[in-house]
């Protein structure tokens, strides 16, 4: 079992509350009881709550070009975006330096990318392979070097998209400083991505594989950002206390309409994996469907919810109609958890939503139906 969460051993403290998980054998996070953490191991200090100006969070899409645009331009408009870029990407090379963008962003989400030009490993358990022919190391470095440039890429991207987070950048170039801030940090793969708010480590991934994936996630499940401009926290409810979650389970007395809580933890990792398929289900189900998530690590009164609920491993899902459970579904499986949804309804006999039209189909010619 991987645990996850981090101790007092020179690590940023990940979770403050009195409950973390470990991951279990089928993906999922079993609940465990601790005692609380302390909010900051790196420095003996409280992070202070000064904030910079991060902006409002805006997401919208990124464009390679535009209509009406000439070459010259675009050239001029991606000249400025990438300063712009530069501009919000913080560079860092010392602890001092870390602890006070930490102390800057304060309750602003900091995501951390720790990387290196020369080394780019795939953070997966079983060794790297070995290669005996130079061309083919060096081929295979090229193309290992090339996945961490992607990386590296969309984190550019997202920075320009979501003005409201934070971002730093740490180059790992084998300095004495630069290596003590590694230790610190608890940074044993290269790259590797961390989130931060408060003062506090609320997940990381290690290794490139699927870090381009976990950048959006990441963003998604802490920084209320999604592509198109969308808030996820606009149409999934965040339980945050039991009023709310009252709230969210009177919210609709028609059977038909299946209500769908998923508890998760801050720092589970299938629980930020299973979060896109969430917001997208919520967006594509509406009237069908009604979704909210509850963290139960998130203060005492949701901790409180997760043993009235009887949860022992998260994700998982609790259907209700009109406010009283009918079912439950655990796991991080994205399409399992479409199945529970549309065995639920069809229970009730009822169908899911039509998808939208995207583009009409053009009509076949009589020439084209007479040849089939």
């Amino acid at each position: 079992m991987a645990v996850l969460g981090w101790g007092t051993s020179g690590r940023i403290a990940a979770d403050p509350c009195s409950c973390n998980s470990s991951t279990s054998r089928n993906g999922n996070a079993r609940i465990m009881m601790s005692s609380p953490a302390p909010r900051l191991a790196l420095h003996n200090t409280v992070v202070g709550s000064r904030v910079n100006e991060c902006g409002r969070l805006i997401a919208t899409r990124a464009h390679s070009g535009r209509p009406d645009e000439s070459p010259e331009d675009r050239f001029d408009r991606r000249l400025r975006e990438s300063a712009a870029v530069e501009s919000r990407v913080v560079n860092v090379d010392s602890e001092d330096d870390f602890l006070q963008v930490l102390e800057d962003a304060g309750e602003k989400l900091l995501v951390v990318e720790v990387q290196s030009e020369q080394v780019c490993e795939t953070g997966l358990d079983e060794p790297e392979p070995e290669l005996h022919w130079k061309l083919d190391l060096e081929k295979a470095h090229a193309q290992q070097m090339a996945k961490c440039t992607a990386v590296k890429h969309v984190i550019q991207r997202t920075a320009r998209e979501c003005p409201d987070v934070c971002f730093v950048s740490i180059q790992s170039d084998g300095s004495s400083e630069k290596e003590a801030l590694l230790r610190k940090l608890g940074v044993d793969v290269l790259p590797t991505l961390q989130f931060y708010r408060d003062g506090k480590l609320l997940w990381e991934h290690k290794g490139v594989m699927q870090m381009e994936a976990g950048v959006g996630e990441g963003v998604m499940y802490y920084g209320d950002a999604a592509a198109g401009g969308v808030h996820p926290s606009s149409v999934v409810a965040d339980i945050t206390s039991r009023a709310k979650l009252e709230g969210f389970l009177n919210s609709s007395s028609d059977p038909k309409v299946l209500q769908v809580l998923n508890v998760a933890l801050t720092s589970a990792g299938p629980c930020i994996k299973v979060f896109p398929a969430v917001v997208a289900l919520s967006r594509s189900f509406q009237g069908f469907a009604n979704f909210g998530r509850l963290l139960g690590d998130q203060n005492g009164e949701t901790r409180e919810l997760l043993k009235e609920l009887n949860i022992i491993e998260v994700p998982t899902f609790i259907f209700f109609r009109a406010g009283r459970e009918v079912g439950r579904h655990v796991g991080s499986s994205r399409g399992d958890l479409i199945g529970q949804i549309l065995q639920q309804q069809e229970s009730m006999g009822l169908s899911p939503p039509p998808p939208p039209v995207t583009a009409r189909a053009k009509p076949r010619s009589r020439a084209a139906v007479k040849r089939r």
